[in-house]
């Protein structure tokens, strides 16, 4: 007996149905994988915190650097005309090894951001405005200035567990979104009004992982009670009291 085709109607309703489950599924897929790339995110973050414990038993006590006037940062260092980055020649390259993915959240990719190089730098913000301090040598007009926000000693900190040493970053200054590694603390976001900057990036589905300064890890929401998140996923972690900054408070 000769089998029976599919008429056009019943294929139609299958792929009904077809579609339909796809689009059940997707949101719950896409989820998922928002999901996996906040925990990669966070042993990233876990992996930069233990390279900082290294580096500050190797340096008497002292934080790594933040960045100088020779282009170096704690990440790399800008090399050439072309601004290329050399991941092995930064403050912290030597604790993490040479491999820089280690500072490219997965949640963000190059071609998501303005360049700011030649290839990703990275998208994790130093707390550098209380945890380093600016050292200068000449004034900024002289051709031989030199600066360098160099580390200070982790006596500094009061209070490890609540004291921000790294967290999701991106700056939107000119409109499109950047990477940034200078994490401003709220004070200085809003100490200009009119001229708000905001330098947290919240895209892990409205939260940010932060990287504490005893080592530990968490996901933390905005404070939109201070500064309401804008279209860029960018606001701010607390008030201009700086709690979260701050070492001695």
């Amino acid at each position: 007996m000769r089998r029976q085709a599919f008429t056009l109607m019943e294929l139609l309703v299958v792929i009904s149905i077809i579609t339909i489950l796809a689009g059940m599924l997707m949101p719950a897929a896409g989820r998922a994988m928002n999901q996996a790339r906040a925990v990669s995110c966070r042993s990233r973050l876990r992996q930069i915190g233990a390279a900082v414990q290294l580096y500050a038993v190797n340096h008497a006590g002292y934080l790594p650097g933040c960045a100088d006037s020779d282009g170096r940062q704690f990440f790399g260092k800008f090399t050439g005309a072309s601004e290329q980055v050399d991941f092995t020649a930064g403050y912290l390259s030597f604790y993490v090894g040479e491999d820089p993915d280690i500072w490219q959240c997965p949640s963000t990719s190059h071609g998501s951001f303005m360049p700011r190089a030649e290839g990703p730098c990275t998208g994790y913000g130093y707390n550098y405005y209380y945890l380093t301090e600016l050292k200068e040598k000449g004034d900024w007009w002289d051709p031989d200035y030199a600066y360098s926000w160099q580390g200070k000693h982790e006596s500094a900190i009061y209070k490890f567990s609540t004291t921000i040493l790294f967290a999701d970053s991106a700056r939107d200054w000119m409109g499109p979104l950047e990477e940034n590694w200078f994490l401003d603390p709220t004070s200085q976001c809003l100490a200009w009004p009119g001229w708000e900057s905001l330098y947290v990036h919240f895209r892990h589905g409205g939260r940010c992982n932060v990287l504490w300064a005893d080592g530990h890890v968490t996901s933390m929401p905005p404070d939109e009670d201070t500064w309401p998140v804008n279209g860029n996923n960018l606001g701010v972690l607390c008030d201009s009291e700086d709690i979260y900054f701050h070492p001695e408070k």
